[in-house]
């Protein structure tokens, strides 16, 4: 005997959450709202499954900033509960009334008829990881606004660096030698301004780079190991790099062919094509954007020359022969579809991005090879 499943639809915010059941043997659907707290939403469960005997209740709510907290709350309680990609949902036409309970109904019907996109679940030690690498990456965001400022400012006060000095570089020991010496006989707003912002940055760097030797030593632990060995192999990745691949990509069984592994990154290629024309444009950019951007930040100029420089024979030692192989595989691709698109007088951003959904097909080679 089949057992009936009561599909649920949640919609979650700090006020209330809001839910839809659908019977789809019966065509009953109920609604419900509830304190946003795991203890009330549990009373509400309950309730159903009094009502409903006999039945499976399969829950859903989109990914939103309470992460994958309540799925694993749920699942500890013995519930069904689906993470759902906010933009697999389908938007009606012609919508113009929009309310939490209504959400939640179409939310339901979408579950129910298999029309969602589900959002593969972490591993909670995994997610951690990927926050720490997350994080990292926002403070040198922060770092570069800083800069950007500190910059702009000393301009509109007549101070530039390369003209006083002849120095080209920023950021060095000697650019910050010269900040120190000009917040120094700065006078005023300025000097206070100056001083502070070059104390912001100096805490913002020792941040990163306390991040930074976190990351180095998790690339070395036994979870990661063996995967970072076989991605540093890769010309312009490093630990950063590979462990941000690594925490994003998650478990790479569940990607059975690399294409998927593309579309998941958002690095799809758009087209509409009707009445036997076709048009393609740039990515979709519907995907993890942090695995999207790792991919061509790691394909910045490694394509224009398959030249093995030290640092990358010497994190390809003690390797094993295989995993170089793809690696090389991947090196002599990228450059010769690099070179042919830049003589075809493609924008060197485009050659990146196209370079980068190549690497993607062969770091899902090498993670199959690690995860055999």
């Amino acid at each position: 005997m089949q057992t009936n499943i009561i599909h649920i639809g949640l919609d979650v915010d700090d006020t209330n959450y809001h839910g839809s059941a659908l019977d789809r043997f019966s065509g009953e659907c109920l609604s419900f709202k509830c304190r946003p707290t795991f203890k009330g939403l549990l009373n509400q469960l309950n309730k159903l499954q009094k009502q409903f005997p006999d039945t499976v209740i399969h829950l859903c709510y989109e990914a939103s900033y309470i992460g994958f907290t309540l799925q694993r709350d749920l699942s500890q309680q013995g519930y069904h509960c689906d993470v759902v990609a906010p933009t697999s949902i389908p938007s009606p036409r012609g919508k113009q009334i929009k309310t939490d309970r209504i959400d939640a109904a179409q939310l339901v019907q979408f579950y129910a008829n298999g029309l969602l996109t589900l959002v593969e679940v972490p591993e909670a030690e995994q997610e951690q990881d990927r926050d720490l690498l997350r994080t990292r990456k926002r403070l040198v965001k922060h770092q570069a606004e800083l800069r950007s400022h500190l910059q702009a400012l000393l301009r509109r006060h007549g101070l530039h660096y390369r003209e006083q000095t002849s120095y080209k570089s920023h950021w060095t020991k000697l650019h910050y030698s010269w900040l120190r010496r000009t917040v120094e006989t700065a006078t005023g707003s300025l000097k206070i301004s100056l001083d502070v912002l070059l104390r912001q940055l100096a805490t913002t760097d020792r941040t990163i780079a306390e991040y930074d030797q976190h990351i180095e030593t998790l690339a070395n632990s036994p979870r990661y190991e063996n995967a970072v060995k076989a991605l540093v192999c890769y010309k312009g990745i490093k630990n950063h790099y590979a462990l941000t691949l690594i925490t994003e990509i998650g478990a790479i069984k569940r990607f059975p062919h690399p294409r998927q592994l593309v579309s998941w990154a958002g690095m799809d290629i758009r087209e509409y094509s009707s009445g036997g024309k076709h048009n393609r444009f740039g990515i979709t950019k519907h995907g993890n954007k942090f695995l999207r951007t790792a991919l061509i930040e790691a394909n910045q100029r490694g394509y224009r020359t398959t030249r093995i420089t030290k640092d990358l024979s010497a994190r390809r030692s003690h390797v094993d022969p295989e995993l170089v192989s793809i690696a090389d595989r991947c090196l002599r691709r990228l450059h010769k579809k690099g070179t042919r698109l830049l003589d075809a007088g493609k924008h060197p951003n485009k050659v990146k991005v196209a370079c980068a959904r190549e690497m993607a097909g062969f770091i899902w080679e090498s993670l199959n090879k690690v995860a055999a």
